[in-house]
């Protein structure tokens, strides 16, 4: 009996003590961790928290006055960002369902902040403005994911000056609910000269491009297919590259598939020609191409913003808690501005194939479960705990019950049959 009550005691603590020892919580505003020494410029990182790390991990600022950031944008000659921002259920406004989406204006080098555009939208989830786009400095297009559509505004008068809603112009049979989270429209960007309008259809598994002179959905160009998860599977934060630079081509951030792949257009077909991915990629939800060919990439449930080389090596990363959904080099322009597409550069892809056991059993429990359930696992449970983890917690919380249940019956507590 003694033997038994020792055997399930260091089920619960050696399983437990393991995973604490092996996997520090990590610090969002500590230092940061770069493996290969530091990199040129600021990175902002944008999720539960607002931060700008330097070259060398160190953060240089960060601040947590809203509920949620979204996407940024530098400002050209400045050195300010313009943000995307939420905070849900305000007091101020007696709401228990709602949230502020605001657009706003901060310096990470003194702190002040002024705020564009708001809005409030009934609900607290699925309903945050994910992607918001400076056009100039009064013009910015947003991904109204509430609304399903992408809509320009004016700053200075509160007004919207054109927009354009999937209602009237997408099938109610695909994508997501219908009356619910739909489309999941995360990411907008202005193409081809302000011809085309990018959209990100998450649900739909599609990025399409809108006319911006008619507001017809261009079939031709758009690239993905519902369901089609061999090309895109719920992806987040499509970059386009501009034939001057290398392109058409288009950089994704594949969030189910754990991949960043880019694209390039071919004899009026959009081709895969580049993808990477390591063992720890998880559910990825932004890839910028940067000016000199790297390419910086924010690996949500991986816990982490990395910058990727030419030959797909990992040249420098920091570690996050912040569930990250954006990061931007700030000395580099907008997103992808001034990057090349991968054929032109000649990158190199990288993909990984489980060697060990452990990832066999791995990439087996996720072909069962499935990409978005093992994702929403991931996303709400600690940052540090992956797979391996959440089996010895698993472990010591079953032995936990085992051994409570013995006591209970060895005292005599549980009837006997």
């Amino acid at each position: 009996m003694r033997l038994l009550r020792l055997v399930l005691g260091c089920l619960v603590v050696v399983p437990l003590v393991v995973t604490v020892a092996t996997n520090p919580v990590f610090v969002a505003d500590g230092p940061g961790y770069s493996p290969d020494g530091s990199v040129s410029g600021q990175t902002v990182v944008t999720g539960t928290a607002f931060v700008v790390v330097d070259g060398d991990g160190t953060v240089e600022y960060r601040e947590t006055v809203r509920d949620g950031y979204w996407d940024v944008d530098p400002i050209p000659d400045s050195d300010a960002v313009v943000v995307s921002t939420v905070t849900r259920s305000p007091d101020r406004l007696g709401c228990s369902n709602c949230v502020v989406q605001r657009i706003e204006r901060i310096d990470p080098t003194t702190g002040d902040r002024e705020v564009l555009y708001s809005e409030v939208t009934p609900g607290e989830r699925n309903v945050e403005w994910h992607d918001v786009d400076r056009v100039n400095e009064t013009r910015y297009v947003i991904a109204d994911i509430a609304q399903h559509e992408v809509e320009t505004v004016d700053t200075t008068t509160d007004t919207t000056v054109w927009e354009w809603s999937a209602y009237t112009a997408l099938s109610p049979g695909a994508g997501g609910q219908f009356d619910g989270d739909w489309t999941h429209l995360n990411d907008v960007e202005i193409v081809r000269d302000g011809q085309y309008v990018t959209a990100s259809l998450r649900n739909h598994d599609r990025v399409v491009f809108v006319n911006r002179t008619s507001g017809r959905v261009n079939e031709s160009l758009s690239l993905g297919t519902d369901d089609d998860h061999s090309i895109l599977d719920e992806q987040h934060n499509a970059d386009y590259i501009p034939e001057e630079r290398g392109g058409p081509a288009m950089i994704v951030a594949d969030s189910n598939n754990d991949r960043v792949v880019e694209f390039r257009r071919e004899d009026g077909e959009w081709v895969e020609s580049w993808v990477w991915q390591d063992d720890r990629l998880k559910w990825p939800r932004d890839a910028d191409r940067l000016p000199n060919g790297h390419t910086l990439v924010t690996d949500t449930n991986g816990n982490r913003v990395l910058q990727v080389d030419r030959r797909g090596r990992v040249v420098w990363s920091i570690e996050t808690n912040l569930d990250a959904y954006e990061a931007e080099r700030l000395s580099t322009g907008d997103e992808s501005a001034g990057g090349t597409a991968a054929a032109e550069l000649g990158l190199d892809s990288r993909t990984v194939e489980p060697e060990t056991p452990l990832e066999r059993a791995q990439v087996a429990v996720e072909s069962v479960l499935g990409p978005r359930v093992v994702n929403s696992i991931i996303w709400l449970t600690p940052a540090w705990m992956r797979l391996p983890e959440f089996v010895t917690v698993l472990v010591s919380l079953v032995s936990a019950l085992g051994l409570v249940g013995y006591e209970l019956f060895a005292r005599g507590l549980v009837p006997r049959r």
